[in-house]
């Protein structure tokens, strides 16, 4: 199928170069707060401003240069899940126009690298430390013999959900039972034959992509399961994200190319393949307090913001 003729494409708002190793996950600061972290192959996370156009500063560096696996900001705070080590819970400084004064790490939360969990787990994580007692837990959510996840998300935060994706192409729904920390009820859906490389998740739809075509849209409802399909020549997809209102899709690819699809026509409105050289390891849209900017960072070493709209 054709795409998007190269007199249409648009430019990038801003291009930051220099990303340590490549960048492999994003977070956003919070509505309306113009900035964004980026966490990179060897164990640094960076401050980024997006009206100011540069790195403002270092949040965490990792003395053994570990990948930074996952990255979420809550509460004046920030998360940071390094391969093979732990979550480092960070306090933003008090004053944070004084450049002398640092992020604090709060405490370490020790785990064992868990590689399918990716730039998801931390958000789990936050989801259960950030309460009033500061202790964390775990659940076995999900087993059985013939499964290999391969990422995850949390879906409705009042539900206790978890979602799910694997290598056999299937699609996991988990409900959680928080007094107990138990998951007691599962849904599972075939979406295809392919592995499930990335998830994204709104109060209507799951969307997931995959190894090769298509993207996935499932109805949370009834689970009925929609394809959108793009260039089959193209790599598979590595993060996925609806649009502020739901109406459109973004996916980033292992080949740097990051596409735009409509929802509710189940097409590509638009594709973006000359701007990176390396996998889209985290893509984010931000809400109209931020102006809806598109973050798509990369294992090129490049952060690249866009205006879609």
């Amino acid at each position: 199928m054709a795409e998007a003729d190269a007199a249409e494409i648009p430019e990038p708002v801003f291009t930051y170069f220099g990303v340590d190793g490549g960048a492999t996950c994003s977070c956003a600061g919070g509505k309306g707060e113009k900035r964004f972290f980026v966490g990179s192959q060897r164990g640094v996370v960076r401050e980024y401003g997006l009206e100011s156009k540069r790195m403002e500063g270092n949040v965490y560096i990792d003395r053994e240069e570990r990948r930074i696996q996952s990255l979420k900001f809550h509460n004046n705070h920030i998360f940071v899940h390094v391969r093979a080590f732990a979550v480092v819970q960070l306090k933003e400084p008090e004053n944070v126009d004084n450049p002398l004064e640092t992020w604090d790490i709060i405490k370490n939360f020790e785990m064992d690298h868990i590689g399918f969990y990716e730039k998801r787990y931390s958000t789990l994580c936050c989801t259960e430390i950030a309460g009033t007692e500061n202790h964390t837990a775990k659940a076995r959510i999900l087993t059985a013999p013939d499964i290999s996840p391969m990422c995850m998300i949390i879906g409705e935060e009042s539900e206790n959900e978890v979602l799910i994706g694997m290598e056999d192409g299937r699609l996991a729904i988990a409900y959680g039972d928080e007094k107990q920390g138990v998951f007691d009820y599962i849904v599972t859906q075939q979406l295809g034959k392919d592995p499930i490389f990335c998830l994204a998740s709104s109060s209507e739809w799951v969307v997931a992509g995959c190894a090769r075509p298509p993207i996935h849209l499932v109805n949370r409802t009834d689970l009925v399961v929609q394809k959108i399909d793009y260039v089959s020549h193209a790599a598979g997809c590595s993060t996925i994200a609806f649009s502020p209102n739901n109406r459109q899709i973004i996916g980033g690819f292992f080949d740097g190319s990051i596409r735009v699809f409509s929802r509710h026509k189940l097409t590509v409105l638009l594709a973006l393949t000359n701007f990176h050289e390396a996998t889209i390891s985290s893509i984010q849209w931000l809400p109209e307090e931020d102006d809806e900017l598109v973050i798509a960072a990369s294992s090129d070493e490049t952060i690249t913001l866009w205006k879609l709209k």
